[in-house]
This record gives C-alpha cells, structure tokens and sequence, in this order.
C-alpha cells in the first residue's frame, strides 16, 4: 500500500509528442455554511467546462439555514458568459427560497463581463471587507468570518 495521498482533480494527459503532462483543475470551488452566511470563494476560470459547478454549489447551499449567501469573486481570472448565467441562476434559486445573494469583491474581469452582458445591475455587489446584515436589511455590517482564513 502506497503512502502517496491521490490529488484529486488532476490528471496526466497525453500530449501530442506521446508524452503526459499534468492537467491541472482551472477553477476552485470552496464553501463554509455557518448560520448567519454561508460563504462560497471561487477563483480560477470560470466558463462553459465548470460553470454549472459553481450552480451545483449554490443549490446545494439551499440546503443550510443561512439566509445570505455570499459569493467571492475576487480571485477569478477569467469569467465567460457562462459564469454570468451560473450567477443569475443562483440568484433565483436563492430568491426563489427566501435567501439573499452578495456578489464580493468580483474581480475586474467578472465585473466587465456583468457590466457588459447588463447583469450587474441585478446582483448586490459588495467591494469592501464588511458585509450588510443578513437579516431585515438594517445597516448593521457584517463582517465576514471564515475558519482556515
């Protein structure tokens, strides 16, 4: 039995000259649900191979308490048209359940992207640390925790 820990989501594919090279994953999904938020980062490219991934994880997330759901999109690097429909996906499955939507600190491509197809309008987008209250809209901000962070 092998000490070596499987990497998941990487794989060797063949290249051309016969040769493998390492498929690294393009995107990275990670989400903590506490009580109040549920927090979801994305980073990487979003587009037409993973986008439905990050609906995926937005449904899923229905499932906890939370009432605002949190999207960061600070780290993602490239954002296709794709990652615009994910999100205007996840705004309705969230409405549709009572829920809340924050778009935080959308990197500038995801932000020309929304601005571009007319979507940004549509999300409450938050570019600062602190975050609005998730419950009856007061101006009490909250300020995000997250463990491992």
């Amino acid at each position: 039995m092998s000490d070596e820990r499987p990497v998941f989501g990487c794989h060797d594919v063949p290249t051309a000259s016969g040769a493998f090279r390492r498929d690294e994953p393009i995107m990275w999904l990670s989400c903590d649900a506490g009580v109040d938020m549920t927090w979801i980062s994305v980073a990487g490219e979003v587009d037409l191979s993973n986008a439905h991934l990050l609906t995926e994880l937005v449904e899923s997330a229905v499932a906890a308490s939370a009432p605002l759901v949190v999207i960061d999109l600070a780290e993602v690097s490239f954002f296709g048209a794709y990652g615009t429909n994910a999100l205007v996906l996840a705004q309705r499955v969230l409405t549709g359940h009572g829920r809340r939507l924050v778009l935080h600190r959308p990197s500038p491509v995801v932000r020309r992207v929304l601005g571009v197809t007319g979507t940004l309008t549509a999300f409450e987008v938050v570019d600062r640390p602190a975050l609005p209250a998730a419950g009856d809209g007061s101006a009490r901000p909250v300020v995000p925790t997250r463990s491992g962070s």
